[in-house]
């Protein structure tokens, strides 16, 4: 058999593979949906739980995982996964609706360090898009800066030239913009600073150790930002600002 047959062959068989892989994907993703709509949650939440094993990962699938988490009350397992899903969608208002929903049956409360408005403001522009649509942005913003650099450097007239540059810096400075926002998301989405309680009660102490001073009580479903880990302990900051030693075994990273 010479070396452009066997090629052949084995693309061949690897196309099979995978199509058969995306058919066991699809039943599967069908079922689990079918499930979920006759109630039965637990019985989806496995299938949606084989196809995320099988290396398939999508913010439609950690919201379906979510949602049966949150049917079956298991109510940190549910915002963990809604965390997930919005680190692929920050746009998703439904998945954020369900996430607050699903943070009210939690048992900590805790008040957030106010944020600068104009921060927000930047946040929620950022979110209008995603990540892929806001390269395309900046993309095209380049494409027109490039372009009204050459009418400014080849333009008929004076007053073409000089509208040309002042166009051209608009663009330029809006292309830094929105790639400043494609690049966050990204950042987001590869982020593993933060993690959820996955045990009924956790104790934060002072010290990476049993024998630290207690300084107090999280509970499940509460959402930690990572600052450093030391051995099997994790030195955590609340949203409050708040910080202290966990066991790492009690958290589960986003």
């Amino acid at each position: 058999m010479n070396r452009s047959v066997f090629c052949i062959l084995l693309f061949t068989l690897v196309f099979s593979y995978q199509t058969g892989l995306s058919q066991e994907k699809d039943e599967k993703w069908d079922s689990a949906g079918s499930l979920y709509a006759q109630g039965r949650f637990e019985e989806a939440l496995e299938l949606y739980n084989s196809i995320a094993q099988d290396g398939y990962s999508s913010w439609q699938l950690f919201y379906n995982i979510a949602n049966c988490h949150f049917k079956t009350e298991n109510y940190g397992k549910s915002i963990l996964f809604y965390e997930r899903a919005i680190k692929l969608n920050p746009t998703g208002k439904d998945i954020r609706f369900n996430l607050d929903f699903a943070r009210q049956f939690t048992v900590d409360k805790i008040d957030s360090v106010p944020e600068f408005i104009f921060n927000t403001w930047i946040r929620d522009l950022n979110y209008k898009l995603n990540s892929d649509a806001w390269t395309i942005v900046s993309l095209l913003l380049l494409s027109f800066t490039a372009l009204f650099l050459l009418v400014f450097r080849y333009g008929p007239s004076p007053a073409s030239r000089k509208t040309a540059f002042f166009v051209a810096m608009v663009t330029a400075l809006l292309f830094v913009v929105t790639t400043y926002f494609a690049y966050s998301q990204r950042a987001f989405y590869h982020n593993k600073g933060e993690a959820v309680i996955m045990v009924p009660v956790s104790t934060v102490r002072n010290s990476p150790d049993n024998s630290g001073s207690t300084l107090f009580i999280l509970h499940e479903g509460t959402k930690v930002e990572l600052l450093e880990g030391l051995g099997n302990w994790k030195r955590v900051e609340l949203s409050d600002g708040r910080q202290g030693w966990i066991a790492a075994a009690d958290l589960e990273i986003i």
